[in-house]
């Protein structure tokens, strides 16, 4: 019985040793790295716009996923290259920008008429904005990646793709930039020190392309700057042009009957543009060479002469105009012989109607705008089918009395028969003088 007791522990112990022989070793003897989550870097996204524009109202979407893994080739000193991991964690953020859905790798970044913009002159050097010249100016925004949620489990490099979603029809003036794509890798080292395995994050690289990443101590960033040590770099992100164009309308008045110094009224209604776009008008020289210019009154007392009757309250013409939810907008304003204003700022495809206030006046322009679609219509000018390029807009008023030539001689003949009878009073004076002398 004893013996059966005893052969039964050394069963049970046999089958426990070999379950413990299987089993793995412990974590400390294994030396695994311990996951590294990612930090944050950021790329920027630059809208190049001429000085007289006002920013516009413009979204762009963007797509990170992970980028296209590569082998470790000594032979033509390329390191690895890893897909990286769980792009959809990647949580985006920033001024202007929108990530409404963190789990779809999509997120927006937005620019609006508020947002401030750097003039050509006054570019630093660390914004690298593609096909900025003088007389542009650019509106940035930085969009932050924050990779907290994202683990990095071996050294290498783990690369993304940013991509910019191009719509086939795009947004009012906008031109994409020509690369719709960045590559950006994460760069994540070995930095044990003792015998536990540990992984530290080196430098994050925003590259244009999908290049192999060289292995000769120097790495260059899309802006082409070297990066050395831990620096991050920042390439110059995406470049977008916004195209647009200055309205320019004038008025001349002629005519013998013609007031030179009445103020005539316009009505400009500007169509087919984004909601809130703003347009600044432009009334007298801002002393900058690269904007058009107007060089009309801006404040305009009531009832200013005997001529005007379309202002009987003091009157302040408006600075900007806004497009409304429907994209339109209309503006009223005053102009005297040889005045003209500059709406400054319609994108490509908007669309326009100016009335000239004539009263009895005749009306007439010409126009610069090979689009204009009323020319019958002297005094209406229009764009129907939406302006491409800077345009003119001249109004004439014409007011012309004629004078009947009879007037002339009827006043004439009295004054004839004036001196006539003078002359008659004078010499019969003279006579009865000489006449008096003679008897005497």
């Amino acid at each position: 019985m004893k013996k059966r007791k005893i052969l039964a522990t050394l069963t049970s112990a046999a089958i426990m040793t070999s379950i413990f022989a299987a089993m793995p070793l412990s974590a400390d003897a294994a030396k695994t790295y311990t996951p590294l989550t990612g930090g944050t870097t950021s790329f920027d996204k630059y809208l190049v716009m001429d000085e007289g524009a006002n920013v516009p109202n413009v979204s762009f979407e963007y797509t990170v996923d992970s980028g296209t893994a590569q082998n470790f080739n000594s032979t033509n000193g390329t390191i690895a290259v890893y897909a990286g991991p769980t792009p959809q964690n990647i949580v985006f953020s920033g001024s202007g920008i929108t990530d409404s859905v963190t789990t779809d790798k999509k997120f927006n970044i937005s620019f609006t008429s508020n947002d401030s913009t750097t003039v050509y002159s006054n570019k630093p050097a660390t914004d690298y904005v593609k096909n900025l010249d003088s007389g542009e100016k650019y509106a940035k925004k930085t969009a932050s990646l924050d990779f907290s949620a994202v683990s990095f489990t071996e050294p290498g490099i783990y690369r993304y793709i940013i991509t910019e979603t191009n719509e086939t029809s795009a947004p009012q003036g906008i031109t994409y930039d020509s690369d719709s794509t960045r590559v950006l890798d994460v760069y994540v080292v070995d930095s044990t020190t003792g015998t536990t395995p540990s992984l530290s994050l080196s430098n994050y690289i925003l590259h244009a392309s999908d290049d192999t990443v060289t292995f000769n101590n120097t790495t260059y960033g899309s802006d082409g700057n070297v990066v050395t040590g831990s620096t991050d770099s920042k390439s110059q992100g995406f470049t977008n042009e916004y195209t647009s164009h200055d309205l320019t309308i004038s008025k001349n008045v002629s005519g013998n009957q013609a007031s030179k110094d009445k103020y005539f009224q316009f009505t400009v209604n500007i169509y087919g543009a984004v909601e809130g776009t703003k347009y600044t008008v432009s009334y007298g020289n801002d002393n900058n060479e690269n904007t058009a210019d107007g060089n009309a009154d801006v404040d305009i007392a009531a009832n200013p002469n005997s001529a005007t009757t379309v202002i009987t309250s003091a009157v302040t013409q408006p600075g900007t105009l806004t497009a409304d939810s429907n994209g339109t907008v209309t503006g009223t304003f005053y102009l005297q012989n040889g005045q003209s204003i500059v709406i400054r700022g319609l994108a490509v495809d908007t669309k326009y109607t100016i009335t000239d206030g004539k009263e009895d006046y005749k009306a007439s322009y010409t126009t610069t705008d090979t689009k204009d679609s009323t020319a019958v219509k002297a005094d209406v000018a229009a764009n129907s089918a939406g302006i491409e390029s800077d345009v003119s807009v001249a109004f004439t008023n014409t007011r012309q009395g004629q004078i009947p030539t009879g007037v002339i001689l009827s006043v004439a003949a009295p004054a004839v028969l004036g001196i006539i009878v003078l002359a008659a009073i004078i010499l019969l004076v003279v006579k009865n003088k000489r006449r008096e002398a003679e008897e005497e």
